[in-house]
């Protein structure tokens, strides 16, 4: 039986970014002369490594690594440039939690809205409900324009509702960048459920304690490479020691 989650060899994206703004001038210009606005840009190259159903894996590095790449195309949200990619598991991904909320909408009209999104039906919505309200604080503004919300607010929402996700399979990126420290420790609970679990799990977090708790392997992402591939304590002591003497 293949234990196998994930499957990547060599693999590489590229993006073409503009090399000045681009104005109808400019465009003839360069189609007199032949020459491009854009330029490549490769955001991963040559990333090897796999990960087998169950394991718990921290992606780290600066920002423009190339972290969220990677991870969108874990989440078939990318499409790879070369190499192989091979995701036995679609998983379900938290990335920019603003997406999906309809600032027009009341909070339980987005929950329900939300939810969908990730595959939710909206008879779990409904019986999930009390208990994402309760884990967002949001129980007296359950009839609420979301415009209203803090930024706080609507991470605390976006969790709340994804976390009854029913996935073999997750990944969030900095998915509590932005909450407080009493928010934080509520999800203690999950993340511990979640660590002793049999799901596949990929966080991308600058909270490198938070990363010790609950990972079982690293991913150190450098410039669009891989860095350090391997046990989490190590990598992540690694990166930690390397942040400290460039700061």
């Amino acid at each position: 039986m293949n234990n196998i989650c994930v499957e990547f060899n060599k693999l590489a994206k590229r993006f073409f970014v503009p090399t000045q703004k681009i104005t109808a001038f400019r465009v003839f210009v360069s189609w007199v002369h032949r020459e491009s606005l854009r330029r490549e840009f490769l955001a991963l190259q040559e990333i090897t490594f796999s990960i087998a159903k169950g394991e718990k894996l921290a992606v780290i590095g600066k920002n423009g690594s190339g972290k969220t790449t990677l991870l969108r195309l874990l989440a078939g949200i990318y499409e790879k440039t070369s190499g192989e990619a091979v995701v036995y598991n679609q998983p379900n991904a938290l990335f920019r939690w603003w997406i999906g909320f309809n600032g027009e909408l009341s909070v339980i009209d987005n929950i329900y809205l939300f939810g969908a999104i990730y595959g939710m039906s909206r008879q779990n919505l409904k019986k999930y409900m009390g208990d994402i309200l309760r884990l967002a604080e949001l129980e007296d503004l359950r009839f609420a324009s979301l415009r209203g919300l803090s930024t706080g607010q609507l991470q605390r929402l976006a969790f709340s509702i994804f976390i009854h996700v029913e996935n073999d399979f997750l990944i969030f990126d900095e998915s509590l960048a932005f909450v407080d420290q009493s928010f934080a420790q509520k999800c203690e609970a999950y993340f511990s459920r979640l660590c002793a679990s049999e799901k596949t799990v990929i966080i991308s977090s600058h909270d490198i304690d938070f990363l010790r708790k609950y990972c079982q392997k690293a991913l150190w992402l450098e410039a669009g490479r891989i860095r350090m591939w391997g046990a989490a304590q190590q990598v992540l002591s690694a990166y930690d020691t390397d942040s400290q003497q460039h700061t």
